[in-house]
């Protein structure tokens, strides 16, 4: 589950994007987030994909997660959505 700090985010089209996200447990604390594999997406009102982000764990932080893309230029300008999926070892994934 995504931290509290979900939240709207301002950019300029044509710059990279990067941003972390807290993934945290049911109990409200930073997960674990060992042998986990990430799938970001970014999509427009109308649900049109318009970018797949890299997503990689923070090295040395727990329950961190960086999004970025580094061409934004073709970005339909607008309020666009992102998400961050987390497919668990266990097999579970967690849509956000």
């Amino acid at each position: 589950m995504m931290g509290p700090r979900a939240g709207t985010l301002l950019f300029r089209r044509g710059l990279p994007l990067a941003m972390v996200v807290e993934i945290t447990g049911s109990d409200g604390n930073a997960a674990d987030l060992t042998g986990c594999v990430f799938t970001s997406q970014v999509r427009d009102t109308l649900g049109t994909l318009v970018a797949t982000l890299v997503a990689e764990v923070v090295v040395g932080a727990v329950g961190l997660v960086q999004l970025r893309c580094s061409d934004t230029s073709q970005w339909p300008l607008g309020q666009l959505w992102c998400d961050c999926d987390v497919s668990w070892p266990n097999g579970v994934t967690t849509p956000t």
